[in-house]
């Protein structure tokens, strides 16, 4: 009942007098025909459709004809031009428009009448709409989306006032065109569209066209990637190679955020970016990635490609990478594991434990017994270290063998089958399924399942722990359960922990080193007081994964290769080193060493007699640079007053670097949250000792939302320039809105760049807050420019076409935004309406959407792209149009397509430092061609070829890069 009351309803709406107002419609003509002046105020409200009347909107359009041909409007031309048109008779003749005159006293209010014809125009297209939607819903057919894509289009041509008709006359069209030929001619404007703000590229396009999609296409990351094997440290505590990641294309990782910590993110975009020349990089800690030279890397004064760094310096680190599974593995296997490890055999016919400590060894005999399933010997050849021996417990296979035969012969009698009938089926000799009966042998396993359906019985019913634990030519237990880790058969040299180990809990990480440290750690304290904790191993892989392990529970240990004595020869082994303080108090708490704790207690007292005092966990030197720009002219002695220091402490200003309590220290005198911020910061800063040659290699990239960095192999690596210039520069100098949709980049990131573009500014400098007296000023003026500046910046990440389409329309109908100019950062981020699994058709449906904005709102539209890697195995590597990555589509629908080019980014002896090609490849109106920039890195922006920086010293811009 209540639906039939609203569809009764909704009828009887829609049987209702449309809104108009006819009286408001003849006091519009009657006060043209008055005064034909009247007509210019009213034809920026009114369009012949905006009258009710069929007879009113012929005579309206009849006078728009008559103005643009610069006739009078008046009884006999009006009558005249109607009756031309057939339409004199059909509005009530020239009685009629006598009537107009005489009804209308004056034309001083046709504005206000013009209005209400207006208005109720608008509420005549509401009600059409509204029924379009109400019909389409109740329809309910089609995707959502689409409809609410539709709905506001709908709504939105209403609020443009445009009429859009299926077709147009060619001869009305060439009437425009015409027009806008003669006003070009008149004015001779070189620049009819957008200015770009870059002079020779504003004459080859004459700015940007409206109406037009324009393409801004370059390689993905610039060539800041690593190597397949980097290992990245996923939330759940697994690791992954960032080659797995990147063709999987999911992963939540870690990244370091504007405030030095350490929390979790998601790439944003996945790059396979071809073969290229890499560089190995080791630390003083012995970590080691592998990246091609502009990969950047944090120091303490901000992000610096690989090709800037040199052995001495220091990059960030993590201190301590607090990521841990849920995954229970249960005590007894985890401790195995680590026992097996270090001191096991894992080839031969069964695994074997060799150790000295009649306490280890009674340990490892315990988690056997609760592994269940086996039997352990004990083998002391002469006098050697005794050896434990794990096989299948005889006893336990003989019990499961009497439960398979009585279980067969169970199901054999309940069938009411024979033996016979069985072996028949089954294709095996009768005697065979007598000693099944028996529990003397068991099937194969190609027999065994057909055995299950021949009895019609489950497979976990006749062996609950699997055929092989009935079968004494199969391996144990043990030894099948490490083949699936993938450990069994390794040699020493090749042993490795497995993957199960990074997905566990806290405290059986714990309890893995513990047993770790067990067989091949010591602790000790040295003659002169020192502690040291260590671990060796001839397992480079496994010393890696050890130390990334403790790096987990925030130990700090630093790897390193030595040769060690083995069997009258020596061999190559390498050594985890904790010598930290704090680092070894950590340790001693959380982890241990099973059978070393009376030397885990000398180590403690001996901590316990010393002042804590380190010389690895210290901020780099250049931060007093920060602490200097902090004080804001304050002396050092006013600065040490502040922290509590005497007159005669020396604060060594800029000579050595600083422990975090005395950064702490100065950071609360100072009031400087930055400085805080830094003294308890997730990052160790390790020193960088070699950077060599790795050879050519395959590489990939990440790209991280917000913060555009994530952590590989324990170190912290980093991940648009001329789209913005032209931003600014429509917005500052042309007084055009922008809508920036920045899918990569956040809006305060995006803000921070364009204010340090404006202001010339290297953005490095502001990161670190190494800012001069003088450019200070300059931020804050260019703030200001910017502030008043019509921009507009969403950053929505993953944003759909029709989301943007949506928004560009909000933004198109407040006339205060002045919209003149969309760009969108960048293609292969956003994803179509349709959740399409083909990755070049959902790249099409994107830019054809793109196109269709552009046409929409009849604004420039400029989209950045990426391009495949295939470009760089060319020599040189000048992009092309069939470059385009993912999809042809994009080259079909723009209008034009820039591509970017830096010469001197491949080639490091080239005679183009700091200039940037823009090749227009193609340009649907107009000429193609290449036009020459300077970039300025340091300020990340563009300019014209004949500006140069001013040269400002330390304060300025410096020389081109």
């Amino acid at each position: 009942m209540l639906g039939g009351v609203g569809m009764a309803t909704i009828d009887e709406t829609l049987r209702r007098v449309p809104p108009q107002s006819v009286e408001a419609e003849e006091s519009v003509l009657g006060g043209v025909l008055l005064d034909n002046t009247a007509l210019d105020r009213v034809v920026e409200l009114l369009q012949p459709d905006d009258f009710y009347r069929g007879a009113h909107r012929k005579l309206f359009s009849a006078m728009l004809a008559l103005s643009d041909r610069s006739e009078p409007v008046d009884l006999i031309t009006l009558s005249e031009t109607l009756r031309l048109r057939g339409d004199l008779a059909n509005v009530g003749g020239t009685a009629f428009l006598a009537e107009l005159t005489e009804r209308v006293p004056t034309a001083a209010n046709i504005v206000y009448y013009a209005r209400i014809v207006r208005d109720r125009a608008i509420l005549r297209g509401l009600i059409t709409a509204a029924t379009e939607i109400a019909t389409r819903g109740y329809e309910a057919s089609g995707d959502v989306a689409e409809l609410l894509d539709r709905a506001e289009q709908v709504i939105f041509n209403i609020s443009e006032r445009r009429v859009r008709a299926a077709f147009t006359k060619l001869s009305d069209v060439l009437v425009d065109s015409i027009k806008t030929i003669e006003r070009l001619y008149e004015h001779k404007q070189s620049v009819t569209g957008v200015p770009t703000g870059f002079t020779d590229l504003d004459r080859l396009l004459a700015g940007l066209q409206p109406s037009d999609l324009i393409i801004v296409a370059g390689r993905p990351s610039m060539g800041k990637c690593l190597t397949a094997d980097a290992e990245i440290v996923l939330s759940d505590g697994s690791v992954r190679m960032i080659e797995e990641i990147v063709q999987a294309r999911s992963g939540r990782l870690l990244t370091l955020t504007d405030q030095w910590k350490l929390a979790p993110a998601e790439p944003s975009t996945f790059v396979d970016d071809g073969d290229k020349p890499v560089f190995k990089v080791t630390t003083r800690l012995g970590r080691t990635v592998c990246t091609t030279r502009s990969h950047p890397f944090l120091t303490i004064e901000g992000w610096r490609p690989l090709a800037e760094i040199n052995p001495g310096d220091h990059v960030a680190v993590p201190r301590c990478v607090d990521v841990f599974g849920k995954r229970p593995l249960g005590e007894a296997r985890v401790k195995l594991l680590a026992y097996l490890l270090g001191d096991g055999t894992l080839t031969g016919a069964c695994p074997r434990f060799t150790n000295g400590s009649e306490k280890l060894r009674a340990d490892f005999r315990e988690a056997v017994g609760r592994f269940g399933g086996l039997a352990v010997r004990e083998e002391t050849p002469g006098d050697r270290t005794p050896t434990l021996a794990v096989s299948a417990d005889r006893t336990e296979l003989v019990e499961r063998r009497v439960q398979f035969g009585t279980l067969v012969r169970g199901r054999l009698v309940g069938s009411r089958g024979s033996a016979r009938r069985l072996a028949s089926r089954l294709g095996v000799a009768p005697a065979s399924v007598t000693h099944w009966c028996q529990g003397e042998t068991v099937p194969s396993a190609a027999v065994f399942d057909d055995l299950c359906a021949a009895l019609n019985v489950d497979a976990d019913e006749l062996a609950p722990e699997g055929l092989p634990s009935i079968r004494r030519t199969e391996r144990n237990a043990l030894t099948r359960w490490l083949e699936s880790l993938g450990i069994w058969g390794r040699t020493a040299r090749d042993k490795f922990v497995p993957g199960v180990v990074f997905t566990l809990a806290r405290h059986e990480v714990a309890c893995f080193l513990n047993r770790l440290f067990a067989t091949d750690g010591w602790a000790t304290v040295l003659a002169s007081g020192q502690v040291q904790l260590g671990f060796c191993s001839t397992s480079e892989r496994m010393a890696r994964q050890v130390q990334h392990l403790l790096l987990r529970f925030g130990v700090i240990a630093a790897l390193r290769c030595r040769q060690v004595a083995y069997r009258g020869s020596r061999r190559t082994a390498f050594q985890l080193d904790i010598t930290d303080a704090e680092s070894i108090r950590t340790f001693i708490e959380e982890i241990g060493i099973f059978g070393k704790e009376a030397a885990l207690g000398r180590a403690k007292a001996a901590l316990a007699t010393k002042r804590y005092q380190t010389n690895r966990d210290l901020i780099p030197a250049a931060a007093w640079r920060q602490i200097d720009a902090a004080r804001q002219g304050a002396s050092w002695q006013s600065v040490g007053a502040l922290m509590g220091l005497g007159d005669g402490v020396n604060l060594h200003v800029g000579k050595r670097g600083l422990s975090r309590n005395r950064l702490a220290a100065i950071a609360r005198a100072l009031g400087n949250q930055r400085l805080h911020d830094l003294a308890a910061s997730d990052v160790y800063w390790d020193e960088v000792v070699s950077i060599e040659p790795a050879g050519v290699r395959r590489v990939y990239d990440l790209t991280i939302p917000d913060t555009h960095n994530f952590v590989a192999n324990d170190i912290c690596v980093h991940n648009t320039a001329i789209v913005l210039n032209v931003a600014e520069h429509a917005a500052l100098r042309a007084d055009v809105g922008v809508a920036v949709f920045s899918l990569e980049m956040a809006k305060e990131q995006l803000a921070l760049r364009m204010l340090c573009s404006e202001a010339r500014v290297d953005l490095a400098r502001v990161r670190t807050g190494h800012l001069s007296d003088r450019e200070f000023p300059r931020l804050a003026m260019a703030a200001g420019r910017l502030g008043d500046a019509p921009i507009f910046i969403d950053d929505t990440p993953a944003l759909s076409v029709l989301e943007l389409r949506a928004k560009a329309r909000r933004l198109k109908r407040d006339p205060a935004t002045k919209l003149g100019l969309v760009i969108v950062d960048y293609i292969q981020l956003m994803r179509s309406s349709e959740g399409r699994d083909n990755r070049e058709q959902e790249i099409s449906e994107i830019s054809r959407s793109l196109k269709a904005l552009a046409k929409e709102l009849r604004v420039p539209v400029v989209a950045l792209s990426q391009l495949n890697r295939q470009v760089e195995s060319r020599t040189p590597p000048v992009p092309r149009l069939a470059d385009l990555r993912e999809s042809g589509a994009i080259e079909q629908d723009a209008d034009v397509i820039v591509f970017l080019y830096r010469d001197d980014y491949y080639n490091e002896d080239s005679d183009k430092k700091g200039v940037a090609e823009v090749i227009v490849a193609k340009q649907r109106n107009g000429p193609t061609g290449t036009v020459e920039l300077t970039f300025l890195r340091e300020f990340t922006r563009f300019e014209n070829r004949e500006v140069a920086p001013d040269d400002e010293g330390e304060d300025g811009a410096g020389a081109l890069q």
